[in-house]
């Protein structure tokens, strides 16, 4: 294989349709390394740079990740989410080659409560759409759900929710909603029974909690989904960047890194972490 200098696709994105191309045809498996940097260089004849740009883009695509000193690796396709990037659970699954698919457990109008409803910038007892989730990708169950948005700016969603439907692609669709960003807190913990039993779990067993609200384009807030996400079964991955000046560099808003809040049908709490992804 080579690249070509002259077309008019820039070198690093050639180089990264090329390996994406060896991954899923299984020249490289999960989590095999890959070569070096020095090693591509020599081989597709460009600069170590063009290489970084490609790994790097393959690592927000979710599709490869790194191990300081070890070198870079191949992600199982069937657990991977980048953060930083806003992808339904849907889109994120079809983008790494798996089939999704839902199963609704519960879908009904709820009154807003305190907690969500300033979360989503509503009016306590306002009317919400709740809607609990199980999540799967060829067919395992990697993600639990439960989502709450205003009944008012999408009125009749519930009519429009079944088994296997994107809720963004019926929001964007239907009601010209479209997910803009995310502010997202995770943590690890225990996975109670009921999670587990959903999760295909044996207790005990952990699992990754997320909280999610998605604000759409003008900037309301509109979806609040709280997770729970197989802790074997699911991988997260970033690419970080370290600013010029640590010492007075922004942090990211603590006012809800210490929050609790139960997920739904539990009855306990967990904790809530800085974290990115739902849908």
């Amino acid at each position: 294989m080579h690249l070509d200098g002259t077309a008019p696709r820039p070198l690093y994105q050639q180089l990264r349709d090329t390996l994406l191309w060896m991954i899923e045809a299984g020249e490289y498996a999960s989590d095999q390394k890959l070569p070096s940097e020095r090693e591509l260089s020599r081989r597709f004849g460009i600069s170590r740079i063009t290489v970084r740009q490609a790994l790097s883009d393959l690592a927000q695509e979710g599709r490869v990740y790194t191990r300081i000193g070890k070198g870079t690796f191949v992600t199982d396709p069937a657990c991977c989410q980048p953060l930083g990037s806003l992808f339904g659970f849907s889109e994120s699954v079809r983008r790494q080659g798996r089939v999704p698919s839902s199963t609704v457990l519960e879908a009904g109008l709820v009154p807003a409560e305190a907690d969500i409803a300033g979360q989503l910038r509503i009016e306590p007892g306002s009317e919400l759409v709740r809607l609990r989730r199980l999540r799967l990708a060829d067919g395992v169950p990697v993600v639990l759900e439960l989502t709450h948005l205003p009944h008012a700016a999408a009125p009749g969603l519930l009519q429009r929710i079944a088994d296997d439907v994107s809720l963004y692609a019926v929001l964007e669709e239907s009601y010209g909603l479209r997910m803009s960003w995310a502010e997202v807190t995770m943590g690890a913990t225990l996975a109670g029974e009921w999670e587990a039993a959903q999760l295909r779990l044996q207790v005990p067993a952990a699992v990754l909690h997320m909280e999610q609200i998605s604000f759409v384009e003008d900037g309301r807030p509109m979806e609040l989904t709280r997770s729970a996400y197989r802790g074997d079964g699911y991988r997260f991955n970033a690419v970080l960047h370290r600013p010029r000046d640590p010492e007075t560099a922004a942090m990211p808003s603590a006012d809800r890194a210490i929050s609790q809040a139960p997920l739904a049908g539990q009855g306990s709490a967990w904790p809530l972490m800085g974290g990115c992804a739902s849908g």
